[in-house]
């Protein structure tokens, strides 16, 4: 089996984590907190998104623009996420940067989709990232400020600050990924296949905490 082989077949185990943290979010959904809900929601879009450019690269033997839309799925969640759950304040700048955002993603879907794959060079992913990023590193400060900060927001924040970082460093170079010949772009897939497993079982593993240590609270068991 070629390593290219491997890496296709090993791609098939995201949606099916996805679908058992959907499982396990939706049975401690009644139990968990409100930012645990919204990350249930998450894995929700990371699932359907995942799954229809399955459905469309199969079709059509293209699925890039999927990058294009989960980027602004992902952005608009996130900031949601982030003015109800985690920011004290309403951060008005915030959401006047998250819609310049995703008129400028709506604007490369539409070049994008009028282009050839091989000129397919979008900054939708990067541009998100960075304005998660931004986000996550103005909570830690907002956090840090705190006599008492909450652990386990600090704890998402940070590990969200660890992923959107390494995000954007992949997703710079993503033409080359793409187009280049070689056979070492693989083992960047492979990096960034192992780090979106890695935060997803993340995202699953505090949801099944929360719900099941809140479940054992109401029950006494």
């Amino acid at each position: 089996m070629t390593f290219f082989r491997f890496l296709s077949i090993s791609t098939l185990s995201v949606p099916v984590l996805l679908l058992l943290g959907i499982i396990i979010g939706t049975y401690f959904y009644k139990f968990t907190e409100t930012r645990y809900r919204f990350l249930l929601l998450y894995l929700a879009i990371c699932f359907g998104t995942d799954v229809l450019s399955r459905i469309i690269g199969e079709i059509y033997g293209n699925n890039l623009l999927f990058i294009l839309i989960f980027s602004l799925l992902e952005l608009v969640f996130f900031t949601a996420f982030y003015l109800v759950c985690l920011f004290r304040r309403k951060e008005k700048k915030y959401i006047l940067l998250t819609s310049a955002a995703v008129v400028f993603i709506v604007v490369e879907l539409y070049l994008a989709g009028t282009s050839s794959p091989e000129r397919f060079q979008p900054y939708s992913k990067v541009v998100g990232s960075f304005l998660i990023l931004l986000m996550a590193i103005s909570y830690l400060f907002e956090g840090i400020g705190k006599k008492q900060p909450d652990y386990s927001d600090m704890k998402l924040n940070s590990v969200f600050i660890v992923y959107f970082s390494l995000n954007l460093i992949f997703f710079l170079p993503l033409n080359f990924l793409i187009n280049v010949p070689s056979s070492v772009k693989f083992y960047f897939w492979c990096f960034n296949l192992i780090l979106t497993i890695s935060f997803y079982v993340f995202l699953i593993r505090e949801i099944w905490k929360n719900g099941s240590t809140r479940k054992q609270l109401q029950f006494g068991s």
